[in-house]
């Protein structure tokens, strides 16, 4: 009876995802089209994207052994856990406004300039970046530190096992994007240039600015917050990503140009063409801990992007 029970849970979430991504193909194709076009993606671009997501979540599965068999923090669904949550979204949403929509130019002009002479142009950039993101990426950090409470060794501990998770997704990515490079000549692989001082600064900037700071805040304790409420995992992750994607949201109209009216972007923030919310959110799912998340993400972010930014 329960292997029964686990084949039809397993048959509901496999026709659930192939919903999920036959929507999503027919949004971008057709009421969400024009996100696509300043990039120049097309559906197949898309559906790479998810594909990339199944490889890779695929590889996740090959650690169901490994990986330790830990609970979700569990946070209190009071109004007061609600209000520390909606509080700190409306902060950190209100902060990237101001810093995409009001300093870009400002930051832009400085990531030009060597400021450290000894570092490249890419690693100034990268680590001009990490000293003006360093006090913002604290404080959301500190917010779920402090929220995380009893929970807060288990939530950035590392194992033997999720620290090699990391690396075999890190080979993996790195493989789909050559594949990429060579299916639709996207040239999204950026290795380091072989200047360990460059390549250590960016990675070392970024991981806190980047990778720790929104897999902590994100998954580490809005999921675990929203779980509480909702008490369905795939349904608080949706929500989580959500906000994620949304997060992302100025980036896009300042750096894209990307021109969406307010459904659009909500249908975007629902479906979106780079299932990378969902991605990291399953690494987190699967090794209870946002270490392996951080790591990875800020690998991807910075040197070999698995998913299509756009298509030349």
């Amino acid at each position: 009876m329960p292997i029964q029970k686990r084949g039809w849970t397993r048959l509901l979430l496999v026709t659930g995802f192939l919903i999920y991504v036959g929507v999503t193909l027919w949004l971008y194709h057709g009421p969400l089209h024009t996100i696509l076009l300043p990039s120049g993606m097309t559906d197949i671009g898309v559906l790479w994207n998810y594909a990339a997501f199944v490889i890779l979540v695929g590889v996740l599965f090959l650690f169901r052994n490994l990986t330790p068999n830990r609970e979700v923090p569990k946070l209190r669904a009071t109004w007061q856990n609600f209000g520390t949550l909606l509080g700190s979204m409306v902060l950190l949403f209100g902060v990237v406004y101001v810093v995409w929509f009001h300093m870009v130019s400002y930051i832009e002009s400085l990531m030009q300039s060597k400021i450290f002479p000894m570092l490249s142009l890419a690693a100034n950039a990268k680590f001009i970046n990490a000293l003006l993101g360093i006090v913002v990426a604290a404080i959301f950090v500190s917010i779920a530190v402090w929220k995380l409470k009893g929970w807060r060794r288990q939530s950035f501990s590392l194992s033997w096992a999720t620290g090699l998770l990391p690396l075999v997704l890190v080979l993996v990515s790195t493989l789909l994007v050559i594949v990429q490079d060579r299916l639709f000549s996207v040239k999204s692989l950026a290795v380091p240039n072989g200047n360990l001082v460059d390549a250590l600064v960016i990675f070392a900037s970024q991981f806190f600015i980047n990778g720790l700071f929104e897999e902590t805040y994100f998954r580490g304790y809005m999921f675990p917050q929203l779980l509480a409420w909702v008490r369905n995992p795939y349904l608080a992750a949706w929500i989580m990503i959500v906000f994620f994607d949304a997060f992302h949201i100025p980036q896009s109209i300042v750096a894209a140009h990307v021109v969406l009216s307010w459904w659009q972007w909500l249908l975007c923030c629902m479906f979106p063409y780079m299932p990378t919310g969902w991605l990291f959110w399953a690494i987190y799912y699967r090794t209870r801990s946002v270490l392996p998340g951080a790591l990875f993400h800020t690998y991807i972010t910075n040197w070999a992007d698995a998913f299509l930014f756009y298509m030349r």
